[in-house]
């Protein structure tokens, strides 16, 4: 089990460093294979298509960038400085992986339901952090207002939409640029500010 789990990161890993030299579109199952270091048998045993490769990536990804998040959250910290902190590290862990990023915020939505699906899936969970993380800071923070998940969700799909735009404006600058705005948002939905 163990050496198939490997594989299966081996090819994920694949998938990741050939998105650094072609789109999406231009990757072959033989660059993915190639890159792991596998045969194609291996790829088929694993994946049944290159965007079933894709999509869980993308699952794969948002575990990792959850768990980036998570060490910038704490309890202790204040409100104004667990937002600045959480919304540094979500950019910051996207900023540093700008063509995986690229693929999985514009290729991931080409594949049709399973890639809306995968989408809605991850936003669902950032959501669910961000409505957690307001729940706990209302405990010693009177001035938040509860966060419905409908609210998270329109609140990450926002700033998601911004991240998008960046990464495809060919001018785009540093990520990071766009904390001050996502920062102002989260404080404003959850002071229930109109």
């Amino acid at each position: 089990m163990k050496a198939e789990t490997n594989y299966r990161v081996r090819l994920l890993e694949g998938l990741t460093q050939v998105l650094e030299s072609k789109t999406y579109r231009e990757i072959t199952l033989a660059d993915i294979a190639a890159a792991a270091r596998v045969s194609r048998r291996t790829f088929y045993e694993h994946f049944p298509s290159k965007d079933d490769c894709l999509l869980a990536l993308a699952d794969h990804t948002s575990k990792s960038m959850m768990v980036a998040v998570l060490k910038a959250s704490s309890p202790t910290k204040t409100w104004p400085v667990l937002v600045r902190d959480i919304t540094q590290a979500y950019l910051f862990f996207i900023e540093s992986k700008p063509h995986l990023m690229r693929a999985l915020y514009i290729d991931l939505a080409a594949l049709g339901e399973s890639g809306v699906q995968m989408r809605r899936r991850v936003a669902e969970q950032f959501a669910l952090f961000l409505q957690k993380q307001v729940e706990q800071q209302r405990t010693s923070n009177k001035a938040l207002q509860p966060m419905s998940l409908l609210m998270s969700m329109a609140l990450v799909a926002g700033i998601n939409e911004l991240i998008l735009y960046e990464l495809t404006e060919k001018k785009a600058g540093s990520l990071m640029e766009l904390a001050p705005t996502a920062e102002q948002l989260i404080h404003r939905v959850a002071a229930g500010q109109q």
